[in-house]
């Protein structure tokens, strides 16, 4: 082990993390520019964010297993030179279309790169480095994402929506070189080969799915286009069940949607994400369209909820291990769900005092609701870490798409039906934007009910054994809704635990350390 290396790994896991999450959320603010710019419609520039996801999710797991068989260095590499590239080729861009594939190719690489930045600081590592990984991940996790929408409007406003992308180039060229200094290339599960029909099989799933929900919104849900493209989605299911049934290397077993803690808590997250994502997409339009501000001013709204997120994100986790997860995941996603509620009585002529109580409301939502990431990974074997992480990820990325389309339908169609009863534009925006704010709220409230009913009770928490040195929780994956976890610095003894249902039970966990404390790790060198 070459420790004076593993600073520079959080380096490379900083960065690129940061570049990768930003991704999701910068463009959101700068929609009505780019409508402007190209001369078209809102619903057509959205797939500028929605291409991105659209790729992302398709790609996520298969990326996740291509690093437990390749190794972090390699795919990572990949992954990031294919993300540095099309952020130039997006902001270079002067036609709709190319933007939009470039856009494609960023979530291509991007799906590569965040599967190997999670497995660097969560296998095979002692537990001060996983104490630090975990700090780095969850700090320029939520930055990021809080943050997108902010730097997106004082970047678009101060220069030119081409530089969201660009600002990408420098970073990416000088974070791939670095990786490739400190990232160790081997992998444990080498001799294994990748379910590469498992891995087509997939990528169609989600594509047909994710494109079918989004074309029917404007197209119409009984269009035959977007029938058949449900048709193909229900093929590629039958397809890749099948694969995975005689798979000697299956990359995904039914073990983990067995477990009640990862299923139930990847439904809450898709909820969660759905209320969260779909909002963030249109705040941007509707603070510059109804409530009359500037991109930079409606960005820099966006900076409160983030420095929130910041302090009390850590005090989510110290909560969750300390009485475990489900009330205060639970409380979190409830404060969120009232705070959606809060901004869906703004109108025309507020200031920011009037975003005050939902801002704070989100903030703490957000921070609360950080750690179900964590409890969702708990009982999935390490080995299969690259995997699971990438069906969490791609849970968040589904979910906002299905957020963006399911609140645009219902924005959409109010304005509609509003501008038809003689409203003015402004305001049949902000009568569909209200509406739109409850159902999100809706969505996010019917998340805290599944994570009521399915994540650990504090009355579930075993005991530690006598004498044992306590265990450290295993980290999640770093997303705009859920990260890693801080260990128990405040000398807490008593810890949440989620009983692995991993069949057959191994002669030892997997997450815990040799009696000697230390460990191997396959990230860095």
């Amino acid at each position: 082990m070459v420790r004076d290396r593993y600073g520079w790994t959080l380096v490379v896991v900083a960065i690129s993390g940061f570049m990768v999450t930003l991704d999701n959320t910068v463009t959101n603010i700068a929609l009505p520019t780019l409508e402007k710019y190209f001369g078209t419609s809102l619903q057509a520039v959205t797939w500028v964010v929605t291409s991105y996801i659209l790729i992302f999710s398709c790609l996520m797991i298969a990326g996740g297993r291509l690093v437990d068989v390749y190794g972090c260095r390699r795919i990572y590499t990949i992954g990031m030179a294919a993300f540095t590239l099309a952020s130039l080729g997006a902001g270079l861009s002067q036609e709709l279309s190319h933007l939009i594939l470039f856009r494609v190719l960023q979530g291509a690489g991007a799906a590569l790169a965040l599967p190997a930045t999670l497995v660097m600081v969560l296998n095979k590592r002692t537990d001060k480095q996983k104490s630090i990984g975990n700090l780095v991940f969850i700090l320029t996790g939520t930055v990021a994402s809080a943050l997108g929408p902010t730097l997106g409007g004082l970047i678009t406003e101060a220069f030119s929506w081409h530089w969201i992308f660009l600002i990408n180039v420098v970073p990416g060229l000088c974070v791939i070189a670095l990786g490739l200094f400190v990232l160790d290339g081997q992998s444990e599960d080498s001799a294994e080969s990748v379910d590469l029909p498992a891995v087509f099989t997939s990528a169609t799933l989600l594509f047909s799915i994710t494109y079918a929900i989004h074309s029917g919104d404007h197209l119409g849900w009984t269009h035959p286009s977007v029938l058949a493209v449900f048709a193909l989605a229900a093929l590629a299911l039958g397809s890749f069940v099948l694969v995975e049934k005689w798979a000697p290397n299956p990359m995904i077993t039914t073990e983990f949607f067995r477990n009640k803690a990862f299923s139930g808590g990847l439904l809450g997250q898709i909820l969660w994400g759905m209320g969260f994502s779909g909002v963030l997409t249109y705040a941007g339009n509707f603070m510059q369209k109804v409530l009359g501000w500037s991109p930079s001013q409606a960005g820099t709204v966006f900076i409160a909820p983030a420095i929130l997120i910041g302090v009390l994100t850590p005090i989510g986790f110290w909560l969750s291990a300390k009485f475990g997860p489900r009330i205060p995941i639970t409380f979190g996603m409830i404060s969120m769900a009232c705070g959606l509620v809060a901004f869906s009585r703004l109108e025309q002529g507020d200031t920011f005092v009037a975003l005050l109580p939902g801002i704070v409301l989100v903030g703490m939502g957000s921070a609360l609701t950080m750690p179900l990431g964590l409890y969702v990974l708990k009982a999935i074997p390490e080995e299969r870490t690259g995997v699971a992480g990438g069906i969490l990820n791609v849970g968040r990325e589904i979910s906002a798409v299905l957020g963006i389309v399911v609140l645009g339908a219902v924005l959409n169609a109010l304005q509609r039906e509003a501008r038809a009863d003689g409203s003015t534009k402004v305001e049949a925006i902000e009568q569909g934007s209200s509406v739109a704010l409850l159902v999100g709220g809706a969505l996010v409230f019917c998340g805290a009910l599944v994570t009521l009913f399915t994540l650990q009770r504090r009355t579930d928490v075993p005991e530690e054994e006598s004498g044992t040195a306590p265990k450290l929780p295993e980290p999640a994956s770093v997303t705009s809704g859920s990260f890693p976890v801080i260990p128990d610095w405040w000398g807490t003894s008593r810890r949440s635990q989620i009983p692995s249902a991993w069949p057959p039970p191994p002669p030892y966990s997997p997450y815990e350390m040799s009696e000697s404390g230390s460990s191997t790790h396959s990230g860095a060198p």
